[in-house]
């Protein structure tokens, strides 16, 4: 199965590779000297690229602008508490380079759609850049050595952002989370390990990088992903010309484009409702940049449009107003 023409169900595509250097304890371990020395050893490992990069110290950046960043996937919701982290965002914000989040260096590109091999490309680019100029933990044994016990090997995790509408309808998440521990494989919340899925949104990522190589792990995550697609699919197949299927999306977007007020979890059902209904051509007349919405109208992305910190009454004022011009 071609993943490649399933993007409606594939939001988006991520790797990451976790690295270490060898001369400094685990970031766990280390002060804020230490901190600051692993940020200027990256810096400078950095130099033939610089002017890819802005520079971001997480200690000068506000809660708001932390929050947006959690919300737009460039940190981790961990990494938002963390001392001594810090972030280099290349200029199209298609990589970033996080230091001393659980891991000195976590190589990080996300790009739209089902790309996962142009993920690994740039992510492998820039791991090669820092490797000739920093030496890394490594064994022989056992490959790149990291904080967690499941990241060692080739510390890669691969990950895809899949829109499941109908399996969360079906109530079959749980058991296809099952199904794919079997597999070395885990399906997640939007913001990964922890985190709640919003708007029928999950991210499924192997669990093990230790015995297998970058490309065995990546194509196991290719064929499991084909495999959950046909299932959604089949699901979306069978609800095809159902009035009352078709009354929810049309609900939905009619909510979307006249309400005056409402919460994040309910505006993002209503866009999960939007995008299947866009997907399923119930909808036309729309483009599919639903996602996109879906980030813009996350709290922290609220309040950095605002200026200010809004409470929630007036966020989700604010809210509605956005989906009004947007969806208008």
């Amino acid at each position: 199965m071609n993943i490649n023409d399933n993007s409606s169900i594939i939001v988006s595509s991520r790797i990451r590779l976790a690295r270490n250097l060898a001369e400094f304890p685990f970031p766990h371990r280390i002060g804020p000297k230490e901190g600051r020395m692993i940020t200027e050893r990256v810096r400078e490992a950095l130099a033939p690229v610089k002017n890819q990069f802005t520079f971001v110290n997480m200690a000068d950046v506000d809660q708001v602008t932390k929050l947006a960043l959690v919300e737009n996937h460039i940190i981790s919701p961990a990494m938002t508490e963390k001392k001594n982290t810090s972030l280099f965002i290349q200029s199209d914000n298609k990589a970033e380079i996080l230091i001393n989040e659980e891991d000195h260096i976590r190589i990080q590109t996300v790009f739209s759609g089902a790309d996962i091999d142009g993920c690994y490309s740039l992510a492998d680019k820039l791991d090669d850049l820092l490797n000739e100029r920093l030496m890394f933990a490594f064994s022989d044994k056992y490959g790149y050595l990291t904080a967690c016990l499941t990241n060692t090997g080739t510390g890669l995790r691969a990950s895809f952002m899949l829109h499941l509408p109908m399996l969360e309808k079906q109530n079959r998440i749980k058991s296809l989370q099952n199904e794919l521990s079997r597999y070395g494989m885990v399906i997640r919340g939007i913001y990964g390990e922890g985190s709640e899925p919003l708007g029928s949104l999950y991210q499924v990522s192997n669990q093990i990088t230790l015995g297998k190589s970058e490309t065995e792990i990546i194509d196991e995550l290719k064929n499991i992903t084909g495999q959950i697609i046909k299932r959604e699919e089949a699901l979306r197949e069978k609800i095809k010309g159902d009035m009352n299927f078709a009354d929810s999306i049309y609900r939905s977007l009619g909510i979307l484009r006249y309400c005056k007020k409402i919460s994040g979890s309910e505006a993002m059902g209503h866009l999960s409702n939007l995008k299947l209904g866009i997907s399923s051509g119930i909808i036309t007349g729309i483009k599919d940049n639903i996602y996109n919405i879906m980030v813009d109208i996350q709290s922290g992305n609220v309040a950095k449009r605002a200026g200010d910190l809004p409470d929630s009454d007036r966020r989700d004022i604010l809210r509605a107003e956005y989906l009004n011009k947007t969806l208008k």
